[in-house]
């Protein structure tokens, strides 16, 4: 565990719902591990303000697809969703107004990922939302060490010597292309977790010393 992510524990490890929502990683060979490949469906783009409307995600174990660990859940947000958010995700104001809460949704979340690396298509951005959402509720952040497929991509340009300005930024279903991976849908929190998460797999199986660095690197 490296120094930043010490202070970290060091400072949440008191909070109430610490050992509720989070266990430490060991140590392990890449197929001991439980990753989580998740995505969310949100009501805009911006991190501090934007609401999640859906969450979608399914478990790696064994470095195989645990089909029996899906999860996906609709989430009502407090405001109504933009027409030109619905036409992308296809979520509608009848979906959301049969959802549940936040406050329902989001602690059965925190539990399923407990243990997991997680894993996304820029993370980041889904990890800050998520985070802001526990924060909110819980008074702490996913702690959770978290990889970005992106990030797993570019370590592979590098090791090829691929010069910077020649290395193009990949959507996700370029990078599903790349691995021979089909894509029948897409923006749709569960599929794209899925997506992702086949993406994994295939990059572990193409290159998995570079992945076991990246991991080692976040736990």
């Amino acid at each position: 565990m490296n120094f930043l992510k010490k202070i970290l524990f060091l400072k949440y490890k008191n909070n109430p719902y610490f050992h509720r929502f989070y266990t430490p990683i060991q140590n392990k060979p890449l197929e001991e591990l439980t990753f989580c490949s998740f995505d969310l469906e949100t009501t805009g783009l911006d991190m501090k303000k934007d609401e999640i409307i859906s969450i979608g995600a399914i478990k790696i174990k064994n470095l195989k697809i645990d089909i029996g660990s899906k999860f996906y859940k609709v989430v009502k947000p407090s405001k109504i969703i933009k027409k030109e958010s619905i036409l992308i995700h296809g979520i509608t104001m009848s979906d959301i107004e049969k959802a549940p809460p936040p406050e329902k949704v989001i602690p059965q979340f925190l539990e399923y990922i407990k243990g997991s690396i997680l894993i996304g298509y820029f993370i980041n951005f889904d990890i800050s939302i998520l985070s802001r959402y526990s924060q909110q509720l819980f008074g702490l952040p996913v702690l959770n060490p978290y990889i970005d497929i992106r990030d797993i991509y570019l370590s592979k340009l590098q090791k090829e010597y691929i010069p910077v300005e020649k290395r193009k930024e990949k959507t996700l279903e370029e990078l599903a292309q790349e691995y021979k991976i089909p894509v029948e849908k897409r923006h749709d929190a569960f599929y794209d977790s899925l997506i992702t998460a086949l993406i994994f797999i295939a990059m572990v199986k193409k290159d998995k010393p570079t992945v076991e660095k990246i991991v080692k690197k976040v736990t």
